[in-house]
This record gives structure tokens, sequence and C-alpha cells, in this order.
């Protein structure tokens, strides 16, 4: 989080000045002196690319502009891009490690499993310094990858079969590094949490794909083909 040098209010990157007291905020304006440059910059061989283009062949001014404008994208764009990331890296690096640890602790106790897991992946904290959270993260990932699966065979026009098998592969994933998790971890808070976020794994398979807890209790035993015939024969006996 950044903070007003003067009153202490919070701002962000695009605070130019603070909203509170109007003092000028050197990162943001830092930030947007360089993607000011870096515009100027993909003007400047534009235009050149321009006067190349008509000094040349048609054809060959054609290629011309078209390989130069790939390069200033490839190269332009990623700085762009790279500027935010940097930037929000930077927000929570200048969090304490407590904060982060109390951002982490409300999503687990609000059970916001997937937010979770955003939160570690978008600021890329370390498996060392937050190996609990991180390992209820990666269980989370499996968690989310299922959802997305199951909201495009409900929802998607592409060929149903091919989210089916992404939601079988999950499950098997899911499970399976569930029933390791159990055997490592020995943090009794961070166990009750993953059985809560197996809970909600199992409802929703129940829910949307009608398997039984047998089904659930054998899935990290089974081969991806199998839990495919399976999910194929409960949704197949739901709507007869």
């Amino acid at each position: 989080m950044i903070n007003c040098k003067n009153c202490g209010a919070p701002l962000s990157l695009n605070d130019a000045v603070c909203p509170n007291c109007g003092t000028p905020n050197p990162e943001a304006q830092e930030h947007i002196r360089k993607l000011a440059a870096l515009d100027n910059e993909f003007h400047r061989a534009e235009n050149e690319v321009r006067a190349e283009v008509r000094k040349s062949r048609k054809g060959y001014g054609v290629l011309v502009i078209l390989v130069m404008m790939l390069l200033a994208n490839l190269i332009l764009i990623p700085f762009h891009s790279a500027s935010y990331e940097i930037a929000e890296k930077l927000m929570v690096s200048e969090m304490s490690e407590e904060e982060v640890r109390q951002k982490l602790d409300a999503f687990l106790e609000e059970g916001n499993f997937t937010e979770l897991y955003l939160f570690t992946e978008k600021y890329s904290l370390s498996y060392r310094d937050y190996s609990g959270y991180t390992r209820i993260a990666y269980l989370a990932m499996y968690y989310k990858q299922f959802i997305d699966s199951i909201t495009n065979y409900l929802y998607s026009s592409e060929n149903y079969s091919d989210p089916l098998v992404r939601a079988s592969r999950n499950i098997i994933e899911f499970k399976t590094d569930y029933r390791n998790y159990l055997k490592r971890e020995e943090e009794p808070g961070f166990k009750t949490y993953a059985e809560q976020l197996n809970r909600d794994f199992d409802a929703a398979a129940k829910v949307y794909l009608k398997l039984t807890d047998e089904d659930l209790q054998e899935a990290d035993k089974m081969t991806n083909s199998a839990m495919l015939v399976r999910v194929n024969e409960r949704l197949n006996n739901e709507n007869k």
C-alpha cells in the first residue's frame, strides 16, 4: 500500500496527487512518466515505419510496416502489463508480513479459497514464507479449475465432452493431493480449512455431476478415463 508522505492517506499508482491533501504522489507521477515515454517511443517507431513505406515499393513497404508494428507491440505491450504487475507486487511488498498473513487468514476464515489461491498467485507468495497458506492455495487451484470446467460444461457452446474430461481430471488431482496433504500437514488449523475445502469440492461434484460419496472416496485410485466413464454414467442416470 502506498501512503501519502504528507497526511498518510492511502494512495494508488493512479493518484498523481493525494485526494485528501493534494500533495504530489512521486511514485504515481514516475509511473505515468514511464508509460508516457513508452507511448512516445511507440509513436516514434510508427512514424519512422510510415516514412519508410513512402520511400519503398508498395509490397515491400507493407511488409516492413507489418514487421515493425509487430516488433513494437512485442516489445512495448509487455512493458505496459509488466509495469502494472510490478506495481501490484510493490504494494504487497510494502505490507508487513503480519498484514499479509491477516489478509490470508481472512480468506480462510470466510471460506474464500479461490480468492486465497488468486492472491498467492498474483503476488507470488513464496512456499518457504507462507507454506501452510500456499498448500491450501494449491488445493484451491484444483477446485477453481474444476468449477471452471463445470461452468464450461453447463454454459459453453464447445464440445461437451471436453469440459467433462477436464473436470474428471480435476477430481482425481484434487483428491490425490488432498489425501497427501492430510498426511503431511501438521498444523491442525490448516487441516481444518483443507477439510472444509474438500467438503465444498464434494458438494459441487455431487450437485453438478451427480457423483456419490463412494465415487469421491475412490477418485484418487481411478484413472482419468475411469472417472470420466463414472461421471457420464451418473449424468446419464440422472437424465433418464
